[in-house]
């Protein structure tokens, strides 16, 4: 496994097999991520973190029910929290959510057993900070014992994850079962593709209809050409009434 140069203590080759060992002790990690050696993440991470977020919650618009958070804190509890600490926490890339009811547009983060149940899936974009706040190791203990059905890591650079993506569900016993799609994509059991396309960008799949949901870019880029064909349309128009055709 190429691992970008990255130590190999912290490395995906050096985590457990996935998919066919569970977690032998399973002790609740206690994390409060944020703490820890803040590095600033590049551009295609930034890029790739919106266009999953905004995507997706074009997706889920069909259902209320579901919201999707990006970059919030997923607070848990356990029987050893220390007295002298907030909850611990993780802080992953986006989750998506099935609240008690929903949330406010405000909330800034998302307390598990307290305002709705574990997350339905959460996703990681893997980068050199990832390998720093334990997004292949112990996050993995952390989502296995909440019970966080599905775990996706996503690297459309190849650096951190040969494949690029990566989806991993969640067996009964605990351990995590590897799934990719056969053109290299990954398919979520919510009902939607990720696929890292010819220009290197993560693209959104419905996986029901095939549809392709727009990038931001995208949407921007369309909104200003139809924009500019309108003002074509309402010159024409003027041209028109003024030649006295209309």
């Amino acid at each position: 496994m190429d691992v970008g140069g990255m130590p190999m203590s912290i490395a995906l080759a050096d985590s457990p097999k996935l998919g066919t060992t569970s977690t032998p002790q399973r002790v609740l990690p206690l994390l409060w991520e944020d703490e820890e050696y803040e590095m600033g993440e590049s551009y295609i991470h930034v890029l790739t973190d919106e266009i999953l977020h905004v995507c997706l919650e074009d997706f889920f618009l069909k259902d209320p029910t579901v919201q999707v958070f990006a970059n919030m804190n997923l607070f848990y509890t356990t029987p050893n929290d220390p007295e002298d600490k907030a909850s611990p926490y993780v802080s992953p890339d986006l989750m998506v959510v099935r609240p008690h009811a929903r949330l406010p547009i405000e909330v800034a983060s998302y307390r598990n057993d307290v305002d709705g149940p574990s997350p339905l899936l959460v996703a990681e974009i893997l980068s050199q900070r990832s390998y720093q706040q334990r997004d292949l190791r112990e996050k993995l203990d952390v989502y296995s014992i909440l019970g966080i059905s599905e775990y996706m890591l996503i690297d459309v650079t190849g650096r951190f994850l040969r494949q690029k993506l990566r989806l991993m569900r969640l067996r009964a016993d605990g351990s995590w079962e590897e799934s990719q799609d056969v053109d290299g994509g990954v398919t979520s059991r919510l009902g939607f593709r990720l696929i890292v396309e010819e220009d290197g960008l993560l693209r959104v799949i419905d996986a029901a209809t095939g549809r392709r949901l727009i990038r931001p870019s995208e949407a921007n880029r369309r909104a200003q050409e139809l924009e500019n064909r309108l003002g074509e349309l309402e010159a024409e128009l003027a041209r028109l009434r003024q030649g006295g055709q209309l």
